[in-house]
Parts: structure tokens; C-alpha cells; sequence
């Protein structure tokens, strides 16, 4: 028996039904632990609290990343890294910056996928070299989240959705000068919209677009035409227009649009462990109504909207 399987019984359950209860963390890093001797990679786990006002992917994050990235050894599992992501989406700055960051200290890049990762987040799953999935796992469109206002007032809404509110009332004011009607009730619509905020939206999915193509031609889908590359995305983005913008992407459709998915066993060891992890993690984020939580194996961060600190 090894020194270290002794430690981990002489502890018994006693003290470890403890640490669960008093130290929350160190659960948390001791499944990372059991989740890396499975997969013989490195993981760093990004856990969004969706319904906080600061729970959308930042461009502060990738900071945040590279911290954690900085404080263990990643030559342990020779420089594999997996990113554990559960977000609602956000800024495509913040995505391309946290694949930026991942991808430059590490030489094999996955997503892990366990429950939610859509907006933004799907697309920082684009960024790496394949995404592993469960059978419930959800992915979504590349149409950035805008967010008007500031905490606690914040409207989040989809970029498309601000343009085709545009566009709409533009068709229907032309139609009503068509057909002799008054546009008025239209025009005082348009006039309470921001035209430069048009601007940004249209910019923002134009962005999106870039990075996926970017990191698809790069690293997932090399050595594919831009052809065929160009048709993943629009089928990205095109789940959107054509629907909610909260339509899922499961990994079978995943799979058929293009990506590069491994489908884990919902009953697996691995994809169990997983599970724990990030339910432990959400309800970490909601007991302490914190915005986002990043963990490895040997430490990890609290992201609130204005405090931040380490455990």
C-alpha cells in the first residue's frame, strides 16, 4: 500500500464528511485531481453563475485563467489541457482571449462540455482542438450577448435580436408611407433606438464570425476548405436567426454541423466525477452569490462584481 493511500484512509470519513462541510475548496480540487488521473490532462474548470448581473463571459477573465494556469505544473501531464467550461455566453473579446491564453500554455487544447456553454462560451469551445460532450450537454449560437445598462439593471439580449428589432421597424415605416398610413407610431420607435448601437451589434456578430473561422482553420478543422469551414459557422449562426437564440446544440447535432466531438457515457466514471464537480461548483457560486469560479487542482478563484479573491 502507498504512503499516499495510507494518508487519504488514516483521514477517514469522519474528517473527510468534514471537509466537505467546513472546506469546500479542497473537494473541489481533490476531484479535479481524480478527473486528471483519469484523462492524463490537466484541467482548469470556468464556472459562470448565469443568473448574476456579472456572470457573463469578460474580457477580464482570460487574467484570471492565466493565473491559475501559472500556479500549477502543467508539464505533469505534459502540457494537455482540458478547460471545464459552464457559461452562458458574453463578450467574443473575452472568448478570444481565453483561448488565446490556453492555447499558448498548453500544446493540446480540449473543451469539456458537461452541462451548458453557449454564446461566447461556444465559441471559446471552437478554440480548442476537440470538445468532449455528454449526451445532454449543450452548446448554442455564436451570436454575442450585448448588455445594456449596468448591475443590477442590465438587459442582456442577443445581438440579432437588436437588429431585427431595427430592420423591422425600418420595413414597416417604409410600408406605411407606401400605403398612405401614418409612420409616426414607427418612426418614434426608431428615433429611441441608437443607430451606432446597430453598429456594434452588427460588428459584434461580424467578430464572432472571425474568431471561430480564426481558430477552426487553425486548430480543429484544419486542413478543411474554407468552404466547408464557413458552413459549420453559419450553421452556428443561422440556429439563432432561424430560432430562439437559447436554442440548444446538443453533441450529436454538434457532430453533423462539423465539430470535432467526443461523446463521453453519461454513466462513465469520468463523466460522474465530472457532474459532482461542477454541481459542487455551482452551488459554491450560489451560496456565496459569487459571479464566476476557477479551479485546478491545487487552488482556485472567487469572482464577484467588485471583490475578488483566492482560496
Amino acid at each position: 500500500m502507498s504512503k499516499e493511500k495510507e494518508k487519504e484512509e488514516i483521514k477517514g470519513f469522519g474528517l473527510r464528511l468534514l471537509d466537505s462541510i467546513q472546506n469546500e475548496g479542497s473537494v473541489h480540487h481533490e476531484l479535479v485531481r481524480r478527473i486528471e488521473e483519469i484523462t492524463k490532462r490537466n484541467l482548469v474548470c470556468y464556472i459562470c453563475n448565469f443568473p448574476h448581473p456579472a456572470g457573463s463571459i469578460s474580457s477580464e477573465d482570460a487574467g484570471f485563467i492565466e493565473m491559475v494556469l501559472k500556479s500549477i505544473d502543467l508539464s505533469k501531464y505534459d502540457k494537455k489541457l482540458d478547460l471545464l467550461i459552464h457559461s452562458p455566453g458574453g463578450d467574443p473579446n473575452g472568448a478570444e482571449r481565453i483561448i488565446h491564453t490556453c492555447r499558448s500554455y498548453s500544446n493540446s487544447f480540449r473543451v469539456i462540455v458537461s452541462k451548458t456553454a453557449m454564446s461566447a462560451a461556444t465559441l471559446v469551445a471552437m478554440g480548442a482542438d476537440e470538445i468532449l460532450m455528454s449526451l445532454t450537454s449543450e452548446l448554442g449560437p455564436i451570436d454575442p450577448q450585448m448588455i445594456i445598462g449596468q448591475p443590477p439593471n442590465q438587459t442582456v439580449r442577443p445581438a440579432v435580436a437588436f437588429i431585427e428589432a431595427y430592420e423591422d421597424l425600418i420595413n414597416k415605416t417604409q410600408e406605411a408611407i407606401k400605403n398612405g398610413n401614418p409612420p409616426h407610431p414607427f418612426l418614434e420607435l426608431l428615433r429611441r433606438m441608437d443607430p451606432s448601437w446597430i453598429q456594434i451589434c452588427l460588428k459584434a456578430r461580424q467578430l464572432s464570425k472571425t474568431i471561430a473561422k480564426e481558430y477552426l482553420s487553425q486548430y480543429m478543422l484544419k486542413g478543411k476548405s474554407d468552404k466547408e469551414i464557413d458552413e459549420v459557422i453559419e450553421n452556428f449562426m443561422k440556429t439563432g436567426e432561424e430560432a430562439l437564440h437559447g436554442r440548444i446544440i446538443r453533441a450529436d447535432k454538434a457532430k453533423e454541423y462539423g465539430l470535432k466531438v467526443e461523446i463521453e457515457d453519461l454513466n462513465s466514471n469520468l463523466w460522474n466525477l465530472i457532474w459532482e464537480l461542477v454541481l459542487r461548483c455551482e452551488n459554491h457560486l450560489q451560496q456565496r452569490r459569487l459571479a464566476k469560479y476557477i479551479i485546478a487542482r491545487n487552488g482556485g478563484i472567487d469572482i464577484q462584481i467588485q471583490l475578488r479573491k483566492t482560496n
